[in-house]
């Protein structure tokens, strides 16, 4: 079959593709010397956490405005402002001289993922027939290419340089964003037939609508378990194995492996594009697996193979993404991917100062942590998914009697 640069998926979705894959290309570049940067820079590894963790009290802040604005400005122009604020904080962070300054960048890339709930919608809205597949392709498959050659990217650049090299690609990167964001159409998508909701647009209707909810809370809860976990595998990699910032940097690719692999079996799954949260279930699961094996294993070949497991994490984010699709209306969904974005965002952003905390104990301790709130948070998932299909099943024959 003959590869097409829309990956199937139609010229607005393949434009989508291709933005959120630049966005995550950003990520990438960073990421992994994100905590190293910081302690480079003179902060003890309580205010790691403390840098890290800072996000998320800005996020609310940030996201909860995006709905208005994305209803009452072009959308187009908000995401491109937003991209370039995240432009601003990689220059920042590649220009400090201390890790104080590191706050600036910190505000700055919370303010640069207003794009995130706003390109959600933007899928949800013209991927009426399989928004699984296309969540899937969109936020697994298209960000894991970016995840899988940026960190290699970054790895040679900082063995050339030094860390700041990443920061200048995570620059590159957002501009080549903003470049594709400039393409895309922002004019009205059709309705959807099947839509009749008529809930007045506001954050309130979505708190109160209880299937939204139910899933809020599962997402925070799994985001904030995972990234206990995730957040300060870098240097208890290079604290307890010895490992290079550069191969580490190299080896957090394996990670965009494994979730691209993922993304790619639930499009060819039927079983798991029709039931999200089966297939979050699973990839929860896969990282739990994963976090266990860095505590457990000291060996090269385990440690790659923890990597790739732990490309769950997003793979599950990407699924609850696709399950808000279908339970949000279309006048509630922007505010409810915002809130999903600022729950997640944030339960990304406190993860690390649970995990700094558990890292003075002992460097195994908040990978230790993750593993089993992670396992946790798998059975949790999974028995919501059993009740929901179970409602299902019986809804029909209630009808008939």
């Amino acid at each position: 079959m003959r590869l097409r640069w829309d990956m199937g998926l139609g010229r607005d979705l393949g434009l989508a593709f291709w933005a959120m894959t630049c966005f995550e290309a950003t990520f990438g570049a960073y990421t992994s010397v994100w905590p190293l940067w910081i302690e480079a820079l003179g902060a003890p590894i309580a205010v790691v956490g403390l840098v890290l963790g800072s996000a998320g009290f800005v996020r609310p802040f940030v996201l909860g405005p995006s709905s208005s604005l994305a209803e009452r400005f072009d959308r187009r122009t908000i995401m491109i402002v937003a991209r370039l604020c995240g432009v601003g904080g990689m220059a920042v962070a590649a220009l400090a001289q201390t890790w104080h300054i590191l706050f600036v960048t910190v505000v700055l890339n919370a303010m640069s993922e207003i794009v995130f709930p706003t390109l959600q919608t933007y899928v949800a809205e013209r991927a009426i027939e399989n928004r699984a597949r296309a969540f899937s392709m969109i936020v697994n498959v298209g960000p894991s290419l970016a995840l899988i050659v940026t960190p290699l990217l970054s790895g040679l650049l900082i063995s050339i340089w030094d860390m700041r090299a990443a920061f200048v690609l995570g620059a590159l990167t957002s501009l080549a964003s903003i470049a594709i964001m400039s393409r895309m159409d922002f004019s009205p998508p059709p309705a959807d037939p099947d839509d009749t909701d008529t809930t007045v647009a506001s954050y309130r209707s979505v708190f109160r609508n209880i299937r939204i909810r139910g899933l809020l809370g599962l997402h925070g809860a799994t985001i904030l378990s995972l990234a206990v976990g995730v957040t300060l595998i870098p240097n208890f990699l290079k604290d307890a194995r010895g490992m290079d910032p550069a191969l580490i940097s190299t080896l957090g690719a394996l990670a965009a492996v494994g979730t691209g692999l993922f993304g790619l079996l639930v499009n060819r799954t039927p079983a798991l594009s029709n039931l999200p949260l089966r297939s979050a279930a699973m990839a929860c699961g896969a990282i739990s697996v994963g976090l266990l094996m860095f505590v457990l294993a000291d060996t090269m070949p385990w440690i790659i193979v923890a990597f790739l497991l732990r490309g769950g994490m997003f793979a599950s984010w990407a699924m609850m993404l696709a399950e808000m699709g279908e339970r949000a209306p279309s006048r509630l969904r922007s505010r409810a991917f915002a809130v999903m974005e600022i729950m997640g965002g944030s339960a990304m952003a406190f993860g690390p100062i649970i995990a700094s905390q558990l890292y003075r104990i002992d460097p195994s301790t908040p990978v230790l942590a993750g593993a089993i709130l992670g396992g946790l948070m798998t059975m949790r998932i999974g028995w919501v998914q059993w009740r929901e299909s179970t409602q299902a099943a019986t809804q029909p024959a209630t009808a008939k009697a």
